[in-house]
């Protein structure tokens, strides 16, 4: 993406959230700004009177306009005058500070929470033939590291307009005391934010730098949770460690080389502020003769204009730092659809009556050879239809290509083509068991009923788990179903897991049941018990079975081989 369209992109991005919110929010900002220089110009005529000789029309042209101004009230200029104005800027200044400073913030975490928000959804609700061919740790960075970061970006960016207006009200009312000091200042931060831009360049380079290392140190994390146990028997901790610890230090070499990125410049900036202090001050007494009341104010002005210039290039690599972590969030944005939750608007299902029927499948994967072509089969209803074959025949591919996962024109259910439109519907339809069951943390209720919008009660619960022959298993919890078990792999042996796994599937009411090598890693008892649970449910259910196993042939009604298609 081109540099000015990124620039547009991402900035509309986040005026676009809350308009009118920000809006009021720059007004504020640009209030303040000009409140704060006032206040410090209304030191003049305090000055002015604490000194009755710096109390003249020479002293500043301020003292002259604000007396008029009082005048036209009814008011003479005094002490009191001034120290109310005085404290009414300063009261004004705090409170538009605390306005600006909660606006702010609520208006960058709203953004931080509906960009989450909104992602997640995103992605769910994405095609699985898309989500498939994308890395997990990437969406999982961006929604839990990236996104802060962009929100960051903004909030430098804020800080970046802030001081833009808070510099040039200040400028303004430094050129009502001297024109020629104050395009000094101007001229002198201008040449020195341009010497420094090669650190500009180089945050860009480091803010790439993070998001890769960043990366790296989340898939070493994944890498040992996968492989815990073997991690454990092998003892090859170690390994794990000091693959982890190599991408912990280049993140801590980056993060030194990102301090020491911004801390150069703030020390340019300082040195070169107190040298044009000091020639301002030099000048304006010796030659320029400026009266010491406004030269006073205008070595305040200055003084907080110049450290302003500092704070923009602080701000400015702070938002090229983190530019490559909005370009990432808005790319993924930018890829995923906006979907509804189409499959949670009804619990209406498609009967499965007579059979499911494949017509004519052609299909492969990008650059690989295809995988079924001219391929047809039928699938009675109310049968388990095994289906097997060798490794990397496409045996979970046809059943991703059943679960409408892989789009095609080619399944039809009791003679109707299942079209993009009844694609929801379908999936209500469907239970589906992988080899290897998935739990959450959360209760055994939450488990078995979370993926299901039939709403089972206790009763319908307990009567499932008999049915797959777990109740015993949640009977043995100290409170039942109510059991709240965090890790559930080395609380539940794999017969355990897969019965479990089974009730959850079963308490969805499914119409057609989708088993893929859901045995493969149990022992032969338990997988008994499993074969024995079929045997009674396809009275009810439609079963498709894969396996690589040939001796469960005999437990299926029907046998398709895809390594004989």
């Amino acid at each position: 993406m081109p540099k000015n369209r990124f620039i547009i992109r991402s900035f509309s991005h986040f005026f676009n959230y809350s308009p009118l919110r920000l809006t009021v929010l720059f007004l504020i900002t640009l209030f303040q700004g000009f409140s704060q220089g006032i206040t410090i110009v209304l030191l003049i005529p305090l000055l002015g009177l604490l000194d009755p000789g710096q109390f003249t029309a020479q002293t500043s042209g301020w003292t002259v306009h604000l007396n008029a101004m009082l005048k036209d009230t009814g008011l003479e200029l005094d002490l009191g005058i001034i120290l109310v104005l005085y404290t009414v800027c300063l009261l004004s200044v705090a409170l538009l500070s605390y306005f600006q400073s909660t606006m702010q913030s609520r208006y960058q975490q709203d953004f931080s929470y509906e960009t989450r928000r909104r992602l997640f959804k995103k992605i769910i609700t994405s095609d699985w033939a898309f989500l498939n061919g994308k890395s997990k740790h990437n969406h999982i960075q961006v929604l839990t590291t990236e996104i802060p970061k962009m929100v960051n970006y903004y909030y430098y960016f804020l800080g970046l307009t802030s001081k833009l207006i808070f510099i040039a009200a200040h400028v303004i009312l430094a050129m009502t005391i001297s024109v020629r000091f104050t395009l000094f200042v101007v001229i002198i931060g201008l040449v020195v934010s341009l010497v420094l831009r090669r650190y500009i360049n180089k945050a860009r380079d480091i803010g790439n730098a993070n998001i890769q290392v960043f990366r790296r140190m989340l898939k070493r994390i994944d890498d040992f949770w996968l492989t815990v146990k073997i991690a454990k028997v092998h003892q090859s901790e170690q390994f794990y460690y000091e693959k982890y610890d190599e991408a912990n230090r280049q993140m801590l070499d980056n993060q030194y080389s990102q301090v020491k990125n911004r801390s150069i410049p703030q020390l340019l900036f300082t040195l070169a502020g107190v040298l044009t202090m000091v020639i301002i001050v030099y000048l304006g007494y010796t030659i320029v003769k400026l009266p010491l009341a406004s030269l006073f104010v205008l070595i305040l002005l200055f003084g907080r204009v110049f450290p302003q210039f500092s704070g923009l290039n602080n701000d400015l690599n702070m938002m090229v730092t983190n530019e490559a972590s909005v370009r990432m969030v808005l790319e993924m944005d930018k890829d995923l659809e906006e979907k509804n939750f189409e499959a949670n608007l009804t619990t209406e299902k498609i009967e499965l009556k007579h059979q499911l029927e494949i017509r004519d499948l052609n299909f492969g994967y990008a650059n690989q050879a295809p995988l079924f072509e001219h391929f047809s089969l039928i699938i009675p209803a109310k049968k388990i239809t095994g289906i097997s074959g060798k490794s990397g025949c496409g045996k979970t591919t046809l059943i991703d290509i059943i679960a409408g996962l892989q789009e095609t024109k080619a399944l039809f259910v009791d003679g109707q083509m299942l079209t993009a439109d009844k694609i929801g519907l379908w999936r209500q339809s469907l239970g589906y068991l992988p080899q290897d069951s998935f739990f959450i943390d959360g209760t055994l209720r939450e488990n078995l009923i979370w993926d299901t919008s039939c709403n089972p009660s206790d009763e319908e619960i307990l009567e499932t788990l008999k049915q797959v022959n777990a109740e015993s298993l949640v009977s043995s919890q100290k409170k039942g179903i109510d059991t709240y078990i965090a890790n559930y792999q080395y609380h539940f042996s794999g017969g355990e897991r897969q019965r479990l796994a089974l009730a959850r599937v079963l308490l969805r009411k499914p119409k057609l049941l989708l088993l893929d090598e859901a045995t493969s890693a149990l022992d032969l008892e338990n997988e008994n018990q499993i074969m024995d649970c079929l045997s009674h449910l396809k009275k009810e259910v439609t079963i498709i079975f894969v396996t690589h196993r040939e001796y469960l042939k005999t437990s299926f009604d029907k046998n398709i081989d895809l390594d004989e298609n």
